[in-house]
C-alpha cells in the first residue's frame, strides 16, 4: 500500500510539472465540438510577428470549458501567445518556462484574467498596462518615446523585460530614433546586456543598431569637419586676396598721385637717363626736371634713383 502512495504521488508531481497552463474559456454552444486552445511560440529573431510564430500545441477543451497542456515547455523563458479556434486576435501574450505556471480564469473574454507565476511576465504585464494608459494622442513621438524610456529605466528591475521593451520599439520602426535622441542610456544598457546571462543573440540586433548610428555621427562628424576646412580655406584666401589687393590699390593709389609729366620723368630716370637727357627729351629746363624728381621722391618715400629703382621693382601695378 505505502509503494502506490509513493507511486502516486511521484507520478503526480511528475505531472504536474508538465501542466503549465491551464484555466477555462467561455463555452460556445454553436461552437462546442469545435472549440480548440492553440499555443503559439514567437520566432525570437521577430518577435511579436505572429507569421513568423510556431504553434507548439493544440489543447481541448472540455463541456466545462477547462483546458490543460499535458506538455513540458522549455527551461528557459520564452515568449507565447494563446487563442482560441486558430483566431490569433483573440489572442493573450505572456513569458513562461518549464518551472512556471499560469492559469486562466473564467471570464466573458477568453483569456483576459489570469495568475502567472513567472516574476519576469508579471513586470511585462506592467510594462503592457503603462503603455496602453498612454494617450499616445496627447504625445508626440519624441515625448511617448521617453516617457517609455523613464519608466523602463525606474521602473523596470528585470532586463529581459527592458529588452523585451527594446524589441517592441524595433518592431515599431522607433528604435533607430530613440537611440538617436538617447544614446548613451542605450550603450548603458547594452554594457548591462553583455554583463548579463542573456544569450548575445537576443541582443545583438540592439549592438548592430548602436554600431551603426555611432558610425553616422562619425560620418557626420567627418563631413562637417570637412567643410569647416573647407570654409576656413576659403576665408583664410580671401583674407589673403583683401590684403594684396589693397596693397596693390595702395600702391596704384600713390602712382595716379603723380602728374602727367611726373610719370614720364619718373619713367625716364627707370630707364637710365640723366637729369640734362631728360630735360632735352622733354624740352623743359634743368631745373625744371630737378624740381619734377624732388616732388617724385617726395610722393614716393624715396630719397634716391636707387630707391625708386627698386621700389619699382617691387612694385607690380606701376609701368616701367
Amino acid at each position: 500500500m505505502f509503494k502506490y502512495v509513493i507511486f502516486f504521488i511521484f507520478f503526480s508531481t511528475q505531472f504536474y510539472a508538465q501542466s503549465n497552463i491551464s484555466g477555462y474559456i467561455p463555452i460556445n454552444d454553436s461552437l462546442q465540438n469545435e472549440q480548440l486552445v492553440f499555443l503559439a511560440k514567437y520566432n525570437k529573431e521577430t518577435p511579436y510577428s505572429k507569421k513568423d510564430s510556431k504553434i507548439i500545441a493544440t489543447i481541448p477543451i472540455d463541456e466545462n470549458g477547462f483546458f490543460n497542456l499535458n506538455k513540458a515547455l522549455s527551461e528557459k523563458q520564452e515568449l507565447y501567445f494563446i487563442y482560441l479556434n486558430n483566431n490569433p486576435i483573440t489572442s493573450q501574450e505572456f513569458i513562461l518556462s518549464n518551472n512556471d505556471s499560469i492559469f486562466f480564469q473564467k471570464s466573458n473574454i477568453p483569456f483576459a484574467i489570469f495568475k502567472n507565476t513567472n516574476q519576469t511576465d508579471k513586470e511585462w504585464q506592467k510594462l503592457k498596462v503603462f503603455k496602453n494608459r498612454l494617450d499616445t494622442s496627447k504625445f508626440n513621438q519624441k515625448k511617448y518615446l521617453n516617457e517609455i524610456r523613464i519608466y523602463s529605466k525606474d521602473s523596470l528591475q528585470i532586463l529581459a523585460v527592458k529588452l523585451l521593451s527594446i524589441k517592441e520599439l524595433d518592431n515599431k520602426k522607433l528604435l533607430e530614433k530613440d537611440i538617436l535622441l538617447n544614446t548613451i542610456y542605450y550603450i548603458k544598457l547594452l554594457e548591462e546586456l553583455k554583463s548579463s546571462d542573456i544569450n548575445p543573440d537576443e541582443y545583438i540586433f540592439l549592438e548592430n543598431k548602436l554600431a551603426i548610428q555611432t558610425l553616422n555621427k562619425t560620418t557626420k562628424k567627418y563631413v562637417i569637419s570637412k567643410w569647416a576646412n573647407i570654409v576656413l580655406g576659403c576665408l583664410v584666401l580671401s583674407l589673403l586676396f583683401y590684403i594684396y589687393s589693397s596693397k596693390r590699390i595702395k600702391k596704384m593709389a600713390i602712382v595716379d598721385n603723380l602728374s602727367k609729366q611726373e610719370i614720364n620723368i619718373k619713367n625716364y630716370i627707370l630707364q637710365g637717363k640723366s637729369n640734362k637727357e631728360i630735360a632735352d627729351e622733354l624740352f623743359i629746363s634743368l631745373s625744371t626736371v630737378k624740381t619734377h624728381i624732388s616732388s617724385i621722391y617726395n610722393k614716393l618715400n624715396v630719397s634716391n634713383r636707387g630707391e625708386l629703382l627698386l621700389k619699382s621693382k617691387n612694385s607690380t601695378g606701376t609701368s616701367t
